[in-house]
Parts: structure tokens; sequence; C-alpha cells
């Protein structure tokens, strides 16, 4: 998904034409269907504009914010973990066995078939 001039003006019916056009590098030229680079809108700045662009398009946007940034977008649309190390009670959670590497497949015993399968 991407996101449009005319989506921007939808969102923000007050938002300057003269920002508008940094936000398309200078483009002049510009109808509902142009389509505005979301590093364009990382770099612009404005709180209000990266909110809705991460509400729009999710990680895409957030990963090209700074650690600051991401983490104060992140909490204003309702994202609680951003990646990073996995909590500890989501690790205890993953409790499939595995099979060490020096047993053979014919050397385990029938309950240990069944946790495998």
């Amino acid at each position: 998904m991407t996101i449009t001039v005319g989506d921007i003006y939808a969102a923000f019916p007050n938002f300057k034409p003269a920002d508008m056009i940094k936000l398309c590098n200078g483009n002049e030229n510009l109808n509902g269907r142009t389509q505005v680079s979301l590093a364009n809108i990382a770099a612009f700045g404005d709180e209000k504009l990266s909110i809705f662009a991460a509400k729009m398009e999710g990680k895409n946007f957030t990963n090209l914010l700074g650690e600051k940034a991401r983490a104060d977008v992140n909490a204003a649309i309702g994202v609680k973990h951003s990646g990073g190390p996995q909590p500890q009670n989501e690790i205890a959670q993953n409790n499939t066995k595995s099979i060490p590497m020096d047993t053979s497949v014919f050397d385990l015993t029938q309950s240990n078939k069944e946790n495998i399968a």
C-alpha cells in the first residue's frame, strides 16, 4: 500500500501546499494519486503525519524512523512490542522438543516419536 497526496489531504485538510511540495521532492505537478515516499514522510518530522503513515503502512514506515521517534509513534498507534529480544514468557511457550544431532531416528523410543510428531 502506498500513501498518496490525496490520502494526506483527506486526513489533514489544512495541510500546507508548500509542505506537500517538500514531501514530493519539489514536484509541483501534484494530483490526488501522486505517491509520497515513506522516507520523505519520516524525514519531514511531523508527529501527526508520522502517526498517520504508521497506521497505514506499519513496519514499512516505522523502520525508517529513529529509535526515539519509533517508540513514540508505536506508543501512539498502540504497538506494544517493536522487535528486539522476545520476552521470557513468549520463549517459555515455545515448548517443541528437538532431537540431539548425534541421535539416530531409529534409536528414538515410541514416546519420543509421539512428542516430536
